[in-house]
Formats: structure tokens, C-alpha cells, sequence
């Protein structure tokens, strides 16, 4: 029971690249490739959408060096949980923890949910096989759809149990694939597009520039939930601490690029019969297969089925790395909640923590991804709530330190030092 052992006797197993791309993989998932389309693209349009984009990376690379900060300063197990608790009492710690279990759960099942998203707009209906189980909001649930992500589930969850260190280099070498699908993609689609969509490119739904655009921006917390999760595998790392204050920024930006270039290169192709940009967006919901998915189409348009095989590739790999990520991390959280006597000390050990997320993910996905949406408003709460208490903790620690020595001249600010 690997939570209950001395922290120096950890297995340090975690190479920089390794804990790069838990961070990375995280944050990317199946929302990057179709965000643009229905989000970004008819809120902002595409200039709105990466001025939107720029200030989000701004905005996390401020919190994102609050965690820095904290990992350096208080290393060990916990992450968000013990900074709270160290800062502002066990009920806070309580408080964040559970929301922050919370978001990282709804990481899980909505990646899985997403998976046969990408068999849809690849390969059309062929998984819409057998009698659908019921009809929720309107959607027939079917029995190969949800197979598809039960599959998943099971299938991360078993690895995790079984096979850890195999699941993590897999983890780290679907996170080099996701970038990799997404700069060749880029490399191809970005010189076909038609600046003339900038220029003329703000949303489409009305509401003004301004409005657009801060839309986005409060879009950020869920958009870029997840690379603070490496502030839970500290003790695994197997380099300094203080080396690690670059992998979250690099992990932000990162994370913000591949929101960019696809949000680019959904503007750069239109299937025929579309004048513009904002008529090909406007009618997405009368579209299926890959014309409803910009970022798709783009590719397959301008690269041809190589195209579409890459950036499938891609998208599978961030819902894999999403899922991965997000198992760990609800995984730690819960533990270190049962050390804290919060949970039932089951908690503490990592099959069991494993086995519940992986039935709750279970239960949950039967109800079909399109029913599920409204617990994308809960990854974002959860997350502000994280990092509203990370950064105020930050700030806390910081001023203690301030106070205790108050030296001439003054320290640098907590990004800084």
C-alpha cells in the first residue's frame, strides 16, 4: 500500500518528459479539436478567438506559477489539498478537495464519453448497432456507443492496477503523438488559410468584440484544467523539485498553441456550397460525419484521408492522455483525503480508489455524452475553486516568508523565485 510508506521510500519514477506530459496530456482533450467549432468560432470568430486564447495562457501562467511556487515550497504528498490545509484549515482543505475530485471524475467520463465521437465523425454510424437502452434529452442512446466507452474505462482502470509503469510510458508517448498530429496538421492546413478571415473574423451570435472575447477568457479554468495535477506526483519525481518550475509553463503554453493552430485551421477549409468561414459554422448543427467537426474537415480537405488519419490519431490520443491524467489524479486525491481520515482509509489504497472511480465513470457515461454536458459547468467550477485556493495559499506563504525575514533588498515576487 504505496500511500502508507515513508515519503522517502517512494518509487521515484517520473522522468521531466514523464511529468511534462501528465501536465500536457491532461489539460489537452477531445474539447481542443471541436471546441473551435462550436465554442470559440461563433463566439469570437477566429481573431476574437486567439486575442480570447492569449490572455487565457496569460491568466493560467499566473496560477500555473502559484503551483510552481507552492511544489517548491512545500513538497511532498497532497498537492492542492495539503497547500489549503497548511493555509487555511482542514475545512477548506475538505472544501477544495472534494471539487476538485469532482472535476477531475467529470475528466474521466467525459473523455471516455468522447471517445466514440471520434468513430462517429470517422466512420460515420457504424458503432449505432443494437436497441438503445433509453432516450435521454432527446438522444437515443445506443448499445455500441456506450460499449465503446465502458471499454475505456475498463481498460485504463485494469492498467492502472496491473500495469503502472507500462500505462505511464504509454501515457507519455500518447502525449508526444497528440503534438506531434497537431503541428503536422498545422504544418499543412495553417498555409491554406485565408487571411481575410481574421480581418473580417469576429463572432457570429452578435454580442459585440469585447463580449466575445471575455466569454472565452472565462472559458480558461476548464479549457486548461489539469496541469496542476503534477502537483500530486511530487513525491515520484525522480529529479530536484526546483527543477520542475519550468514544466508548468511550458505545459500552458503547450496546451495554449494547440488551442490556437486548431482553431486556425478549422477556418481554413469549408466544404463546397459555403461562402465564408461564418456560413460553414452557422449551419454545423445540419452537418455529421467530418463536415460537422472543422478541424476535421480541414484536414481531410486539404491533406486528404492521410490528413484525417493524423488528426484522428491526435484526438484519440488526448482523450486517452485526458483519461490517464485525470485517473491518477482523482486517484491521489482521494487518498490523501483517507490519510486525512476524511475518507474510509480504503481510500488509501490505489486499487480500490481505482475500481470506484472506474464504476462511477461506468454508471455515469450509460447516460450518453449529450446528457452529460452540464457537468462541464462542474470542471469549471471545480477548477476555479482549485485554483482560488492554490493562489491564495500562494500568496499567504509567500507573505509569511515575507514577514519572518523581511530582507534588503526586497524578495522577488513568488513567479520569480
Amino acid at each position: 500500500m504505496e500511500n502508507n510508506r515513508p515519503l522517502n521510500e517512494y518509487d521515484r519514477y517520473l522522468s521531466p518528459l514523464d511529468v511534462l506530459a501528465i501536465a500536457f496530456g491532461c489539460t489537452i482533450g477531445w474539447g481542443a479539436f471541436v471546441m473551435p467549432g462550436t465554442t470559440f468560432l461563433p463566439v469570437a470568430g477566429p481573431l476574437g478567438s486567439v486575442i480570447a486564447l492569449l490572455i487565457s495562457v496569460a491568466v493560467v501562467l499566473v496560477i500555473g506559477s502559484n503551483f510552481s511556487y507552492l511544489m517548491r515550497h512545500r513538497p511532498g504528498t497532497g498537492g492542492v489539498y495539503a497547500y489549503t490545509k497548511d493555509a487555511f484549515g482542514r475545512d477548506h482543505a475538505f472544501l477544495c478537495a472534494w471539487f476538485l475530485c469532482l472535476s477531475y471524475l467529470t475528466v474521466v467520463f467525459m473523455n471516455a464519453t468522447s471517445l466514440f465521437l471520434i468513430l462517429r465523425t470517422v466512420f460515420g454510424n457504424s458503432l449505432r448497432y443494437g436497441y438503445y437502452y433509453y432516450n435521454i434529452a432527446g438522444n437515443n442512446i445506443f448499445m455500441g456507443e456506450v460499449g465503446a466507452s465502458i471499454v475505456a474505462l475498463a481498460t485504463v482502470g485494469l492498467l492502472f492496477i496491473n500495469a503502472k509503469p507500462l500505462l505511464q510510458k504509454l501515457h507519455t508517448v500518447l502525449s508526444v503523438v497528440l503534438l506531434a498530429g497537431v503541428v503536422i496538421v498545422a504544418a499543412f492546413c495553417l498555409p491554406r488559410l485565408d487571411m481575410s478571415a481574421l480581418r473580417d473574423g469576429f463572432g457570429i451570435q452578435g454580442g459585440g468584440k469585447a463580449m466575445g472575447i471575455f466569454s472565452i477568457v472565462m472559458l480558461a479554468p476548464w479549457a486548461f484544467v489539469g496541469f496542476e495535477v503534477i502537483s500530486l506526483e511530487t513525491a515520484h519525481f525522480d529529479f530536484d523539485i526546483r527543477k520542475s518550475r519550468w514544466i508548468i509553463p511550458v505545459s500552458i503554453l503547450l496546451s495554449g498553441l494547440v488551442y490556437i493552430v486548431l482553431t486556425l485551421v478549422s477556418v481554413s477549409a469549408a466544404p463546397d456550397g459555403y461562402a465564408s468561414w461564418q456560413a460553414y459554422i452557422a449551419d454545423l448543427g445540419n452537418l455529421d460525419g467530418t463536415s460537422a467537426v472543422p478541424s476535421f474537415f480541414a484536414a481531410k480537405s486539404i491533406m486528404g484521408t492521410l490528413g484525417l488519419i493524423v488528426i484522428a490519431i491526435a484526438a484519440l490520443a488526448a482523450i486517452l492522455t485526458g483519461m490517464i491524467a485525470a485517473y491518477r489524479a482523482t486517484t491521489r486525491v482521494l487518498s490523501t483525503m483517507a490519510e486525512d481520515n476524511i475518507l474510509s482509509e480504503r481510500f488509501s489504497k490505489t486499487t480500490y480508489s481505482i475500481l470506484t472511480i472506474m464504476l462511477v465513470s461506468i454508471v455515469i457515461s450509460i447516460f450518453g455524452r449529450n446528457a452529460l454536458q452540464c457537468f462541464m459547468e462542474l470542471t469549471s467550477f471545480g477548477a476555479i475553486v482549485g485554483f482560488g485556493y492554490t493562489s491564495a495559499s500562494a500568496w499567504k506563504l509567500a507573505k509569511e516568508r515575507w514577514a519572518s525575514s523581511a530582507p534588503w533588498p526586497p524578495r522577488p515576487l513568488p513567479w520569480c523565485s
